[in-house]
């Protein structure tokens, strides 16, 4: 298994190709250019490949806000997809921890992940990785609560409800396929998964949940510590 973070300018046009090949597996009502012009307002790309076949992958975007007369700064993850028979793989999810990491380093601003969630395994990814985010289903750090609604309003204007926290869906938006959206029995009793449930309702028909976890390594969970230091990472910037 191989994982990059490659610089978006340096990802050839058969490779991004291949990411919407993989991405619309996957996705309902989907369009190429859409996918494309997304692309191409990021910096990263995160993929994962075996023995050369693309498996798995992240769009990246850093973006700086003002806020209350200081400037903060926002990952944000676009398009993610990890082909099924790789979900119990953590490379991706590495992968993204070596890339906070490294921009953390290069500045004292602060830096948070902004993530939006149209399916509870991506929303996992918080409790998982990271001991505080918002929203959660208990009281949760709501102090995050304005600076989520400011970078959610910049990045999607009118289709950021603030009441809700949701990216609110229409025709032109893509979502999971049905089978991926479907959630086991099994995962109904995480309480994580149901509150994703009741927040963010209409998921299965690409609704989002806007999400925001403070980067840092003190932030980190024991088991998100873990999967950044078995991960190795080819860096192409």
């Amino acid at each position: 298994m191989k994982t990059q973070i490659i610089s978006t300018q340096k990802v050839s046009e058969q490779n991004r190709s291949e990411l919407y090949e993989l991405f619309q597996q996957f996705y309902a009502n989907t369009s190429s250019e859409r996918f494309l012009r997304d692309f191409s307002n990021k910096h990263w790309l995160i993929q994962m490949s075996d023995n050369g076949r693309l498996v798995g992958f992240s769009t990246q975007q850093l973006l700086e806000l003002p806020w209350n007369g200081t400037t903060i700064r926002f990952l944000f993850s676009g398009d993610t997809i990890v082909h099924p028979d790789y979900w119990n793989q953590s490379q991706l999810a590495g992968a993204f921890g070596h890339l906070f990491l490294r921009i953390e380093a290069q500045s004292r601003t602060p830096l948070y992940w902004f993530l939006i969630s149209k399916g509870f395994r991506t929303y996992r990814f918080l409790p998982v990785f990271f001991n505080h985010f918002y929203p959660h289903h208990s009281v949760g750090d709501a102090s995050m609560k304005p600076l989520l609604d400011t970078v959610a309003k910049f990045m999607f204007k009118a289709a950021y409800n603030k009441q809700s926290g949701i990216i609110e869906s229409d025709s032109t938006k893509d979502h999971l396929i049905s089978r991926l959206a479907e959630i086991p029995s099994a995962r109904q009793r995480n309480p994580h998964v149901q509150f994703f449930q009741r927040a963010n309702p209409s998921y299965a028909t690409g609704s989002e949940l806007a999400c925001l976890a403070p980067l840092s390594r003190s932030n980190l969970t024991r088991c998100g510590e873990r999967v950044i230091q078995h991960t190795e990472v080819a860096w192409d910037e």
